[in-house]
């Protein structure tokens, strides 16, 4: 059962009937990850998921548990592990439960509210929030910014207002769910092109020029280059250079995704933008957000301009 389901949606057929993977698309059931879950995660998860009692950190509290049934069910006992942090987002500590931040934040809530409870077309709109967006603005290099209640929400439904079906979009394969869901609602045109491979994208690109549109053969309205500043499942660091350099080549758009790597790269904190000491006007659309190392989501870019 779990061949044939791994079999189906991972593969499809030519005309002769041989099977050959579908390009760009990752397995969506795979009997290996069943294998791990039963037989090798279980017997190990012990290690994560553990209940956590404390803010996060430099170190972070735990409650024991313990287990007589090898991993299939836990029991939570009354003693307490304190432990060094270091796997959290918490980067630069402003999730502290006391100090600075945590006062501003008190006094923030108390005379602007917890939230906007409305869309900023409407009565979401506030002084507050203007001076976030001129702040961030300024701290990225950007001429403007757009924040937004919630970083998946800032690529699945800002990226379809920027693209449609007369567009083509390279997009790095380890790319993340927000930004697939986002040109899956476009209906623009996607090649997938191998992680950080820049052979790999010129050639996309390349033949996006030349080609043109199916069919017609007619130019693409915009011809956009997708990346990750830092990759969140591998930790890799984007080329940054050389997709600039690809992106001026072709003339092409760049989306930067700096979720990962704001507040965490660069002399500054500015992202792999600040680490590489690109300039960030080159960058056409930067996302980024607070729930990483500041504590919703953020969308900037350089130009006013459509």
């Amino acid at each position: 059962m779990e061949f044939f389901f791994w079999w189906d949606s991972s593969m499809t057929f030519s005309v002769r009937g041989q099977p050959r993977r579908k390009i760009g698309y990752v397995p969506l059931y795979a009997s290996f990850a069943s294998f791990y879950t039963r037989h090798v995660y279980r017997k190990i998860r012990d290690c994560w998921n553990n209940p956590v009692t404390s803010v996060p950190g430099g170190y972070i509290t735990l409650l024991e548990r313990v287990t007589k049934d090898h991993g299939w069910t836990f029991e939570i006992t009354d003693k307490k592990v304190n432990c060094i942090n270091m796997g959290s987002y918490n980067y630069l500590g402003f999730a502290e439960n006391h100090g600075p931040c945590a006062e501003a934040a008190i006094e923030a809530v108390k005379s602007s509210g917890v939230g906007t409870c409305s869309s900023r077309t409407e009565m979401g709109n506030s002084k507050v929030i203007k001076e976030l967006n001129q702040l961030v603005a300024k701290f990225v290099g950007a001429e403007a910014a757009l924040t937004c209640a919630m970083g998946f929400a800032t690529n699945s439904m800002n990226i379809p207002a920027i693209l449609n079906r007369n567009c083509l979009v390279l997009s790095d394969e380890k790319n993340h769910a927000s930004i697939i869901l986002g040109l899956k609602l476009s209906g623009a045109k996607l090649k997938v092109f191998k992680h950080n491979d820049m052979k790999s994208l010129e050639k996309g690109l390349r033949d996006g020029v030349i080609k043109g549109r199916q069919r017609t053969g007619l130019h693409w309205d915009k011809i956009f280059i997708m990346v990750e500043g830092v990759y969140s499942m591998e930790g890799t660091i984007v080329n940054l250079p050389e997709i600039l350099a690809l992106k001026k080549k072709y003339k092409a758009y760049l989306y930067l995704d700096e979720a990962h790597s704001v507040g965490a790269l660069g002399p500054h904190g500015r992202g792999v933008v600040d680490y590489y000491g690109c300039n960030p006007k080159d960058i056409d659309i930067m996302m980024g957000t607070f729930t990483k190392s500041f504590g919703s989501g953020v969308a900037t870019s350089p130009d006013r301009k459509p």
